[in-house]
């Protein structure tokens, strides 16, 4: 199945018999970000929505963090983003989140699936329907009453004086994250603010740091963020252009948290995907690291396991548990700006706590994703890597979720080690899977 508006549809139908089935029914909240298809897809999913009796309110578009800050201000069942992140403007999909604004267990999403499957089949030539909007609520104030909760977590005024450079993609952050940091009392310097429904993630935003960066320099600002499509991750640049890495700023914010007794359990939680040496650096000012898989979604999850308030993965999605229990890239970017203004120093000046190892990552196309302990090559090349690298390193292989690409990295403290690696890896990848 292919993502469309008969997909979209049957999908709605989907969710409304779930939340049928679950709760009797109940609000689900809708919003989207700025690409093309979003407004048809919505609809939709709104339409199948309705005709299942479920009660909708369309949020409109909007971050995703704000979707799911929706949810719970608007007293929902369940929320539904829909957008394709940092993806180009010809893709689409959707995010759910359950009542408390998490996103969904496996156990929902199956759920879920099979309900599609069933409704799927059931659409025969589907064409796209005028459904009545009457009872479904469009919540006009949605942005606003983001942006008033986002303009409540600091002091009033903290960025007086300071200038910053934002880029938010072209996406649904547009106009909103300039106005919170203007309401701090902060110059903004915008781009990627001018969405068109195709440029949303073009040449733009947290996929294209090194347009921020430049921003950055050029205008002779203190700090630079940007952000992806949908707003859940931002990726962070000095005042000298120097981008950050995702650990470096977990590092910083850590750090500060601790230093105010406002860290619980002393730790943390990244993804496997995170350079070993934060957890050295950390553990060595005694910050404690655990991990989780892949995705924010299994973050929040380890997080409400250990009782952590801040985790985060190296890709730039940042949680805070007492501001939103999903990535916020807005959130992400206040903190980063609190650091600076409580300690009085330049981001630069900051950015050094975390020493981070060599490290080598490829996103390799592929023909097929053949199982990797079922490959003749690739399986021993791992095996080989592994023993060349040895406690003092390590390789992960892993398959985009979203593209035909297969993920390689290989990290240690010898960069000669590690860069031997990749070279193994990639050759049996070549052998294996093109």
């Amino acid at each position: 199945m292919e993502v469309s508006e008969p997909f979209f549809h049957a999908l709605g139908r989907a969710v409304a018999e779930y939340l049928n089935e679950e709760s009797g029914g109940g609000k689900i909240v809708v919003g989207g970000d700025t690409r093309a298809s979003t407004d048809a897809l919505k609809a939709a999913f709104i339409g199948g929505l309705a005709e299942g009796g479920a009660t909708v309110e369309d949020l409109g578009i909007l971050p995703t963090p704000a979707l799911a800050y929706g949810v719970t201000a608007h007293g929902a069942k369940m929320g539904a983003m829909i957008t394709a992140s940092h993806n180009p403007y010809c893709d689409n999909g959707i995010k759910f989140f359950d009542a408390d604004a998490r996103k969904i267990e496996d156990g929902v999403q199956l759920a879920l699936e099979e309900k599609l499957e069933k409704f799927f089949k059931g659409l025969g030539g589907y064409e796209p329907k005028k459904f009545e909007r009457r009872g479904i609520k469009v919540g006009r104030f949605a942005l606003e009453e983001y942006a008033g909760k986002m303009l409540g977590i600091f002091p009033k005024d903290f960025l007086k004086g300071v200038k910053i450079a934002m880029d938010m993609a072209n996406g649904a952050t547009s106009g909103v994250s300039s106005l919170v940091l203007a309401g701090y009392g902060a110059e903004v310097v915008a781009m990627g603010d001018k969405p068109d429904g195709f440029n949303i993630n073009e040449g733009v935003g947290s996929q294209h740091p090194e347009k921020i960066a430049a921003l950055c320099k050029e205008v002779g600002a203190d700090a630079a963020f940007a952000h992806d499509g949908d707003g859940d991750r931002v990726v962070v640049c000095d005042e000298t252009g120097f981008v950050l890495e995702g650990e470096e700023v977990l590092g910083l914010i850590a750090f500060d948290a601790l230093s105010r007794g406002k860290l619980p359990g002393n730790a943390i939680v990244t993804t496997i995907q995170s350079n070993l040496g934060m957890d050295e650096s950390l553990k060595a000012r005694g910050v404690g690291v655990y991990r989780s898989g892949i995705g924010d979604r299994l973050v929040m999850r380890e997080m409400l396991a250990r009782g952590c308030s801040i985790g985060g993965e190296n890709s730039g999605h940042f949680i805070f548990s007492e501001v939103s229990p999903c990535g916020d890239g807005l959130a992400a970017a206040l903190s980063v700006l609190s650091v600076m203004a409580s300690n009085g120093k330049k981001l630069s000046q900051l950015r050094g706590g975390i020493e981070l190892y060599p490290v080598a990552s490829k996103a390799v196309p592929v023909e097929r994703k053949t199982p990797i302990e079922e490959t003749a090559h690739l399986s021993k090349a791992v095996a080989e890597c592994e023993k060349i690298l040895g406690q003092e390193g390590r390789i992960l292989v892993r398959y985009s979720g979203t593209e035909k690409k297969i993920r390689l990295l290989a990290e240690g403290k010898n960069r000669e080690n590690v860069d031997k690696c990749m070279q193994i890896l990639c050759e049996a990848v070549e052998l294996d899977l093109k």
